[in-house]
């Protein structure tokens, strides 16, 4: 028997979805009870049809936006690696903008806003002073937003950055078994497999004879 697809009450789940990215609320805007929204709104967003229906989805959307998976990556790294001295220069005295006109269009691409506000003084003869800020945008959600993609916070990343403390890393080798080798941490390294393999043994070797 053929397998059906999905219902036209389920696309239309997935399709409230991408409204607000809201899986509960989708799933009654959808048309479903409340009362079981939570649990099974979760389930839809993981079954594989439902998937590839977003998937098409999204792609629908993008088509003719220019919009990608590496132009997004690339304008979160603008703002993850930003630095505030690229748009002024201070002191204990002084702030000074720069010039946008001389900024590149990586650099203006972090910016959230630029400040320049004019106060007079009382009188005719009142003095001017200016207030100058700038803010970049959120520099910290955007290395979030790069760490979760690239999965440096995941269990993974988080264990071998627990053994880097104690002097052991944990690296692709293409020669194991398991694809993994243990070997004395560094903290830069450019092995070939060869070299790999040979710290890999040592470092073996160094623990069997601490053990005995």
């Amino acid at each position: 028997m053929a397998k059906k697809g999905l219902t036209a009450k389920k696309k239309r789940f997935y399709e409230e979805y991408l409204v607000d990215f809201n899986a509960t609320a989708a799933y009654i805007r959808a048309g479903y009870s409340a009362k079981s929204a939570a649990t099974n709104a979760g389930k839809l967003l993981v079954d594989p049809a439902g998937q590839a229906y977003l998937s098409s989805l999204r792609k629908r959307q993008t088509e003719g936006t220019e919009i990608t998976i590496e132009r997004t990556l690339q304008e979160i790294s603008r703002i993850a690696f930003c630095d505030i001295t690229q748009i002024l220069e201070f002191d204990n005295e002084s702030l000074t903008l720069k010039s946008s006109k001389r900024l590149p269009q990586d650099v203006t691409r972090a910016i959230e806003s630029v400040t320049v506000q004019k106060t007079y003084g009382p009188g005719e003869d009142g003095g001017m002073s200016i207030k100058k800020s700038a803010k970049m945008h959120n520099k910290m959600s955007a290395l979030n937003l790069l760490a979760d993609y690239f999965g440096i916070r995941d269990d993974f990343h988080k264990a071998r950055a627990t053994f880097r403390r104690y002097g052991i890393d944990v690296i692709e080798d293409e020669n194991s078994p398991v694809s993994w080798t243990m070997i004395p941490y560094a903290s830069s390294r450019s092995n070939s497999a060869a070299e790999i393999s040979q710290s890999a043994n040592e470092f073996t070797e160094q623990v069997v004879q601490e053990e005995e």
